[in-house]
């Protein structure tokens, strides 16, 4: 048997626990050198185990699923798994046998064993963690009754660890108390409070200047005046106040004068449409000095044109070129569609008495099955005769059924109105693209493009979805029987049996005067 040896603490932090994996892998060593165990490998990992998705233990399974190791030596199971999830996974793997053995420091889990035993501990291993976050939560709430901060210190005070208190950072604090004046003032955004702040010094003890949205969160946090925050409930705080609560009220009067500070979502019909041709990253767009503009975002930081913007109104007028290889001549379209019409009409008589004998075939059989049903019931037949010849009925009903479908399909007026849009719509987006509005512009783009790419301000390729894909590549004395030949059956138009035989459809650009 190939081992592997699996330790785990909790804390990711470095400085926790920091002795607790090392103990493991000397203890599991020392197990193996005595039992002499073969040790396929060591896996250790800094990271709870209370909820599913640890990696580590990802490619532990992986390894004895593919046969590299039928073992695992850990120091108790509770360092394998402490949810359910991980738990039934191991548990599993064991009652399949693809896991021969696990041995902990104090007993060994095979898979004939009874798998209640191992049951019962995960579930105590899930247990302890959940009474563990309850026993938690319940402490910190007696923290913050008592008026002590349970977490990490905000910017200007210092975590005291030898007497579990927070206190003011005699560096820092001045800082902070400073950013609250200066933006009470009304005279300061909060760039200029940053960027001031940045050049007096203002940066965490690792060196690192605070951004704007820092100081930002700053101006929110009622620590700052005396009260503590921590699940939306306030609590009276021991710790020393930086600023008054006049203050704090101060410069929450400014924001509101001034408006709070909110992302802009502005809409760009453009974006989700267009593609970098020199990278393959998508366009993003920008507003500048009113007009929309659009720029290769260089998501894989490789591209040479991503300073390059173009203006979305240079765009739409390489777009309408496309939009107008895809009109129709409306002359022709009404033509055929009348043509087609009257022919439909002719043999509407043939089509409906089809359908009058096939709906008076699937009467008596609807009958039929009902009498069966009845006979059943009166047990004059048994379950072997009924079964059988209602599948026979059943049968038939089902094809009677599939031809009237066939039937009603096959009528030419049920596909004529749905084309005759299709067509009448892409004569109205080639004429009206540049006059209507940008949400429109935005369905239109939408209903017709994949996407665009582009390159040297151009567009280098064009996808269309279908059926317009099928539209634009007709030659220039194209039948509609000839589209309808090509059609995709999956688009969103059925050609199947439309059919305008011996008319021409030509892009409105390459029709002659006459």
């Amino acid at each position: 048997m190939k081992y592997i040896i699996y330790c785990r603490k909790s804390s990711e932090s470095e400085d926790k626990q920091a002795l607790s994996i090392e103990s493991q892998e000397s203890e599991m060593l020392q197990i193996a050198e005595k039992l002499g165990l073969e040790i396929f490998t060591i896996l250790k990992e800094s990271k709870s185990a209370k909820q599913p998705g640890r990696p580590v233990f990802s490619q532990m399974i992986k390894m004895i699923e593919s046969k590299k190791a039928d073992g695992i030596l850990c120091w108790k199971l509770d360092r394998l798994a402490r949810n359910p999830i991980d738990g039934g996974n191991i548990s599993w793997l064991l009652q399949k046998g693809l896991l021969n053995n696990i041995k902990t420091f104090d007993r060994d889990y095979y898979p004939t064993d009874n798998v209640l035993m191992m049951a019962v501990e995960f579930g105590m291993s899930n247990q302890y963690i959940r009474d563990l976050s309850a026993n938690v939560k319940r402490g910190n709430r007696t923290k913050l009754e008592r008026g002590d901060w349970h977490n990490m210190a905000p910017i200007g005070y210092l975590n005291d660890k030898a007497n579990n208190k927070v206190v003011v950072d005699p560096i820092r604090s001045k800082y902070v108390k400073r950013a609250f004046e200066l933006y009470s003032t009304g005279g300061y955004a909060f760039n200029d409070i940053a960027h001031l702040l940045k050049e007096e010094g203002f940066c965490s003890r690792s060196g690192l200047f605070y951004p704007k949205g820092k100081i930002l969160k700053m101006f929110f946090n009622p620590f700052y005046y005396g009260v503590m925050k921590s699940n939306e409930k306030l609590y009276n705080g021991n710790h020393i106040p930086i600023i008054s609560k006049t203050l704090f009220d101060k410069v929450h009067e400014v924001m509101e004068k001034r408006g709070r500070p909110h992302a802009k979502n502005l809409f760009f019909p453009l974006r989700g449409f267009i593609t970098c041709e020199d990278c393959g990253c998508m366009y993003t767009a920008t507003l500048k000095k009113g007009h929309d503009y659009y720029y290769c975002t260089n998501g894989k930081n490789i591209c040479v044109a991503h300073k390059r913007y173009m203006r979305e109104n240079d765009i739409y007028e390489k777009i309408v070129p496309i939009l107008e290889s895809l009109a129709i001549d409306p002359e022709l379209v009404d033509l055929a569609y009348e043509a087609e019409k009257q022919q439909g009409g002719s043999n509407t008589s043939y089509i409906e008495e089809t359908l009058n004998t096939l709906n008076a075939s699937l009467k008596p059989l609807v009958e039929k099955e009902s009498r069966l049903l009845d006979a059943f019931l009166d047990k004059s037949i048994d379950k072997e005769i009924y079964d059988k010849k209602k599948l026979e009925i059943q049968n038939e009903i089902f094809e009677i059924k599939r031809q009237i479908k066939s039937v009603k399909n096959s009528s030419t007026v049920s596909t004529l109105e749905p084309t005759k849009k299709l067509f009448l719509d892409c004569i109205y987006w080639a004429n009206k693209f540049k006059d209507v509005d940008s949400k429109e512009k935005h369905e239109i783009i939408k209903t017709i493009l994949w996407n665009l790419s582009m390159k040297d301000k151009n567009i280098y390729n064009c996808q269309l979805k279908s059926p317009y894909n099928l539209i634009s590549k007709l030659p220039k004395n194209a039948t509609f029987d000839e589209l309808r030949r090509e059609g995709d059956s999956n688009s969103r138009y059925d050609f199947s049996y439309t059919t305008f035989p011996g008319l021409p459809f030509k892009p409105l650009t390459h029709l002659s005067n006459d």
